[in-house]
């Protein structure tokens, strides 16, 4: 890669997504792969990628990142959805306190998904959070680093540059798999170690370190440059990812952890398939851009929210395929396809900049500055999916 190149829409991106909540989707409806959880960790790779890139492109642009208009983004972008999800809960739990009771499960997971901390929760006591919600976990730790990152990149870019910016991220990266193992060491939960946000970093610490990367035009020196190189990197990086998913499913949780650097090859390894995706030119990135994988990846966000509430309504907890477990994946799809259309798009179009685009394309003079980076399509656990 030479020069500066723009990130822009890249239908690949929504193929990764596809492929990412498949995975999740097809672990919590038929149990299989055994280890679906790290269709989370790609979507938390490409969460970091794409948000780190958008950030340093805003900056290159504008000369600044603009914080506020982030946040506004990112609000427009998770939170309607995300209402419609919760309205349901409201009501049980609004006829819960008229009960008096306010100590259900229910209502700690509707307080903690309002308020971004259910992976807090989950970490501290499993059972503290309904079923129901328990997914949203992972919708918490991307909004906490959504709060926490672009404040420190804008630091880090102000004091030191990009340099100092990939410094920062790897010093984070040791540190974090050195207190992992400590905690690990102590005799810490399994639920400590995979839900908190200070134990689950690796994914969107290496994603940024790849975004830091994808903006300043180049390719760390271990991924191939060139187009034939990068198709067998492409190949054997999505065969390591469905491998992972499969294969460490026959393994205690518990081992995988003491074997500590597996969250965090399996983040390089997903950091290396999303590259590999953007820069394009290979048969695994045209197979991503497939209409059917791209759409899949469109409604990922969406599909994320219902498809745990859906199943539990109608296929109860059983990871069987059967017609009841299909047919509560087939609505969530039509579900998601409909939040897509009708909540999440319209909020998007309603954005600042549309507005301002609209009167820059008036007759009348443009107003000054320039126009903040487009939020590209982000869509799917937002990252999570939520990227």
């Amino acid at each position: 890669m030479s020069g500066r190149p723009r990130l822009g829409y890249r239908p690949a991106l929504d193929g990764v997504r596809g492929i990412a909540i498949a995975i999740v989707v097809s672990f919590h409806a038929f149990g299989w792969p055994g280890e679906g959880t790290l269709g989370v960790d790609l979507f938390f790779v490409l969460s970091g990628f794409l948000i780190t890139t958008l950030l340093l492109e805003e900056q290159a642009a504008t000369g600044t990142i603009r914080i506020r208009g982030f946040y506004s983004r990112r609000a427009r972008r998770l939170l309607p959805a995300l209402f419609v999800l919760l309205a349901p809960f409201l009501l049980v739990v609004a006829t819960v306190a008229t009960a008096g009771s306010l100590r259900s499960p229910l209502v700690t997971a509707l307080a903690s998904a309002l308020t971004y901390t259910s992976n807090i929760v989950v970490a501290a006591d499993p059972s503290a959070a309904s079923g129901w919600m328990i997914h949203l976990w992972s919708l918490a730790a991307e909004e906490q680093f959504y709060i926490v990152w672009p404040l420190l990149l804008t630091v880090l870019m102000r004091v030191g540059g990009l340099r100092l910016v990939g410094r920062a991220l790897m010093a984070l990266l040791v540190f974090a798999v050195v207190y992992r193992l400590q905690l690990l060491v102590r005799g810490a939960s399994i639920e400590r170690l995979y839900y908190a946000p200070d134990t689950h970093p690796d994914s969107l610490l290496v994603g940024c370190a790849f975004g830091c990367y994808f903006s300043r035009g180049r390719l760390p020196f271990w991924i191939p440059s060139s187009a034939r190189a990068r198709e067998v990197a492409s190949a054997l990086s999505l065969t390591l990812i469905i491998g992972a998913a499969v294969l460490l499913g026959h393994i205690p949780e518990r081992l995988a952890y003491e074997l500590e650097l597996v969250p965090t090859a399996f983040a390089l390894v997903a950091g290396i398939f999303i590259v590999c995706a953007v820069t394009g030119g290979t048969i695994v990135a045209r197979g991503l851009s497939v209409r059917p994988l791209v759409f899949l990846g469109q409604i990922s966000y969406s599909l994320y929210l219902w498809h745990v509430p859906l199943l539990l309504a109608i296929a109860g907890v059983d990871r069987t395929v059967e017609f009841r477990t299909i047919a509560a994946v087939a609505l969530a799809v039509i579900f998601a396809s409909c939040s897509r259309r009708f909540i999440e798009l319209p909020f998007l179009r309603r954005r600042p900049e549309a507005a301002a685009q609209r009167v820059a394309s008036r007759p009348a003079p443009a107003p000054p500055g320039g126009g903040a980076v487009p939020d590209l399509a982000v869509g799917g656990v937002g990252a999570s999916p939520a990227a």
